[in-house]
């Protein structure tokens, strides 16, 4: 009797602009049948996640849709700001979640100029 254990990818599945979700199935095979039923276990896949210990096809779908801009409006969509360095372009709301999540106090009526300025000096910490 040789009892073996395996778990595979069995379902991909893309849903939304900013996931891919995962379905592995795990099976005990003795003598290369199967014994018992089957468990399964889904994850989500993300445009920041790390792909090292992915399934080869989950990868190369992760890198098919998760282009540079997607990552980028991922990013947006989670923290409220875009990434790297505050820049003209951000929005005052923007400015003010970076500041916000970098606890630096700003004033609600501040000035884009001013919330930029402040965002500019924490990010050169």
């Amino acid at each position: 009797m040789a009892l073996e254990k395996v778990v595979e990818v069995d379902q991909i599945e893309v849903k939304g602009e900013y996931s891919i979700q995962v379905r592995t199935a795990t099976k005990v095979l003795d003598d290369g049948k199967q014994i018992g039923g089957v468990s399964y276990h889904r994850h989500v896949v993300h445009p920041n996640s790390i792909l090292t210990s992915e399934d080869a096809k989950v990868v190369k779908i992760a890198e098919a849709l998760f282009d540079a801009d997607c990552k980028e409006a991922y990013f947006v969509s989670v923290n409220g700001h875009p990434s790297g360095e505050p820049a003209d372009s951000w929005t005052e709301a923007q400015l003010q979640k970076y500041l916000s999540k970098h606890s630096v106090e700003y004033k609600e009526d501040d000035a884009k100029s001013a919330l930029l300025t402040k965002a500019k000096a924490k990010y050169a910490e």
